[in-house]
């Protein structure tokens, strides 16, 4: 059995978790004090909980290798270099869980950038001048959609596997209209609109609920964060995000609420469950799940929810929308992660090439050269 586990205390409805030392079946203080600063910092449950993996898993690492933090730092630079290396390939081999489950070069990058983020806690913690000796200054330029440049400079290791790319998956415009065609309810229909026309999150809609999270007025949904919604839904962060609808879809969502009122009586969210022991209750994400595996058998096109935020991303960049508004829009906080949700195709990098070389043209007569 491995020494330090995940646990979990609640505090009403709040829940927080701890990293325990079975050998003693105490809390370990340094990495429990860093868990709740993340939820302090407003990281959802779901977050907590995996960063929480991440320790125990690095702790574990410590354990086997007669190593602590402590001496870690002390560590020379080669040889904070070796362990830090050493740990991500542990990773990359699967070795840090029983189901011997690998993750990608990615995922486990992601996984020791955590480790990198505890580290920068307990340094700061600790302000005593220490330091990861591993990790370097990298600097980078971006320019926004109006010009100005910006320079920032952050801390960066250079001993990261090869990042794997990734093609982010969609969903076409013929295909999406399909699939809104096979769907049977105003529920279904409103649902699907939602997700396509606001780019939320599959949880972050289901978190809705119609007393205070839709302003009637401007036609503006709103994601809120809660961690008490009772289908399990919740957004991503701390923050309020908010999109305005269609005319149309905002008609199907009046005349939803009119023919639902009965089915909803129980309950202020927005989605609820129509039929079976769920009944009237707010929908769940295993309910959506069972909606796309019904509109597959009926139209024979396999999607999920997540697709149609991809659809968002990409037909707001063909709108011409700037990297910035599609990135806020879609709640992200590192503008990598929307660049990896767009699909630049073939036939618009040929089209935009043609563009540039008939513009271009007015510089050279071939007539000079002949």
């Amino acid at each position: 059995m491995s020494r330090y586990i995940v646990d979990s205390v609640s505090n009403g409805t709040i829940v927080y978790f701890i990293i325990r030392d079975t050998s003693n079946n105490s809390i370990v203080p340094l990495p429990t004090k860093y868990l709740k600063f993340k939820k302090n910092l407003g990281r959802k449950k779901k977050t907590l909980k995996n960063i929480a993996l991440k320790l125990t898993w690095y702790l574990n690492y410590l354990e086997d290798n007669k190593l602590t933090v402590n001496k870690v730092l002390s560590l020379s630079a080669f040889e904070q270099q070796e362990h830090f290396t050493s740990y991500l390939h542990f990773i990359r081999a699967g070795r840090h869980t029983t189901s011997g489950k690998c993750p990608d070069n990615n995922t486990a990058n992601d996984y020791l950038r955590s480790i990198f983020d505890f580290y920068d806690f307990v340094i700061l913690e600790y302000d005593n001048g220490t330091a990861l000796k591993v990790l370097r200054d990298s600097t980078f330029v971006y320019t926004n959609s109006i010009g100005l440049r910006y320079a920032k400079t952050v801390k960066t290791f250079h001993g990261y596997l090869p990042r794997e790319e990734h093609h982010a998956k969609s969903i076409t415009e013929d295909d999406l209209h399909t699939l809104i065609s096979s769907a049977h309810t105003k529920r279904d229909k409103l649902l699907l609109l939602l997700l396509e026309e606001t780019g939320f999150r599959i949880g972050e809609i289901l978190g809705i609920k119609y007393t205070t999270d839709i302003d009637f007025e401007n036609k503006k949904v709103f994601v809120r964060y809660r961690e008490t919604n009772p289908n399990g839904a919740y957004a991503k962060y701390a923050e309020e995000r908010g999109a305005r609808i269609s005319n149309s879809t905002f008609d199907l969502l009046m005349i939803y609420l009119t023919d639902t009122t009965e089915l909803r009586k129980n309950t202020d969210y927005l989605f609820v469950s129509e039929s079976g022991p769920s009944k009237g209750k707010p929908l769940t994400l295993s309910g959506v799940n069972s909606l796309f595996e019904r509109l597959e058998k009926r139209c024979g096109i396999s999607g999920h929810s997540h697709m149609l935020r991809h659809y968002f991303a990409n037909e707001r960049r063909k709108a011409g929308w700037d990297m910035a508004q599609i990135s806020t829009s879609l709640g992200h906080k590192n503008i990598a992660t929307t660049e990896a949700y767009l699909n630049v195709e073939d036939d618009e990098l040929a089209e935009a090439n043609d563009n540039y070389f008939v513009e271009s043209m007015k510089f050279v007569d071939i007539n000079d050269f002949l």
